[in-house]
C-alpha cells in the first residue's frame, strides 16, 4: 500500500510508502504548516489529521509541538532538496534546471488552489527569534536547499564562487515568488521568476 504524502504541493512531487503513527505526524504538521502556519496548526489539528491518539504523540515526541515542528521542517527540507537534485538530473543546462524548479513549485501551487506556502518561510518567521529549535530547522533547511542548486549549478560547469552566488539569488527569487503567487492567486510571479533566474545563469555561463 503507497500513499501519496504530497508534503506542500508547491515542493513535494514524488510518493511515499504508508508511514507509521510517527511518520503520520510528522507529515500531517508539515501539511498543515504549508497552509496555516506553526502559530496557526494546533496539536489537535495534527492529530486530527493524522489519525493518531494523543497518547502516541507524547510517546513519539515527548517535548510536544516544538519537536514536532522540527521533524516536519526536517522532512520537507529533504524532499524539497531531492526535488533540486532530480530537477538537476532531469536537465541538460543550468538556465533548464532553474527553469524546471520554477515550474515544478508553480505546476503544484495552482494545483492546491493556492493554499499551500512554503512552510519553511513561514515558520522562520514566525518563530525564528522566539524558538531555538525552530530556528536551527528553518536554517538548516534553506541551506539544505542553497547547496543543492549549488551543486545542480556545478553540474553544468558554473565556478564554485559564482554557483553559490546564484543558488542564493535564486532561493530569495523562488520563495519571494511563490509568496506573491500565493497572495496574488497568480502564476505570474512565477513566470517572471523562470525568466529572471534563466537570465542570471544565462550571464554567469
Amino acid at each position: 500500500m503507497t500513499v501519496d504524502i504530497q508534503i506542500c504541493k508547491c515542493y513535494v512531487v514524488d510518493m511515499a510508502k504508508a508511514p507509521d503513527s510517527k511518520e503520520k505526524t510528522v507529515v500531517a504538521a508539515a501539511k498543515l504548516l504549508c497552509q496555516r502556519g506553526y502559530h496557526g496548526t494546533a496539536l489537535n489539528d495534527i492529530l486530527d489529521a493524522a489519525g493518531s491518539p494523543r497518547g502516541s504523540l507524547y510517546f513519539h515526541f515527548p517535548n510536544g509541538k516544538e519537536e514536532i515542528g522540527e521533524a516536519a521542517l526536517a522532512l520537507v527540507a529533504d524532499e524539497v532538496r531531492r526535488m533540486f537534485a532530480d530537477a538537476a538530473e532531469k536537465s541538460q543546462t543550468a538556465e533548464g534546471f532553474l527553469a524546471l524548479v520554477v515550474r515544478n513549485m508553480a505546476s503544484a501551487l495552482e494545483a492546491s488552489d493556492y493554499r499551500d506556502g512554503c512552510p519553511v518561510a513561514i515558520t522562520a518567521l514566525e518563530t525564528g527569534a522566539q524558538s531555538e529549535v525552530l530556528g536551527a530547522a528553518t536554517r538548516n533547511a534553506f541551506r539544505k536547499w542553497e547547496n543543492e542548486i549549488k551543486r545542480g549549478l556545478e553540474r553544468f560547469g558554473m565556478k564554485a564562487d559564482e554557483a553559490v552566488l546564484l543558488a542564493t539569488t535564486a532561493l530569495s527569487q523562488l520563495e519571494g515568488a511563490l509568496l506573491l503567487a500565493r497572495t496574488y492567486r497568480s502564476l505570474e510571479p512565477m513566470r517572471r521568476a523562470e525568466e529572471a533566474v534563466k537570465l542570471l545563469a544565462s550571464v554567469k555561463r
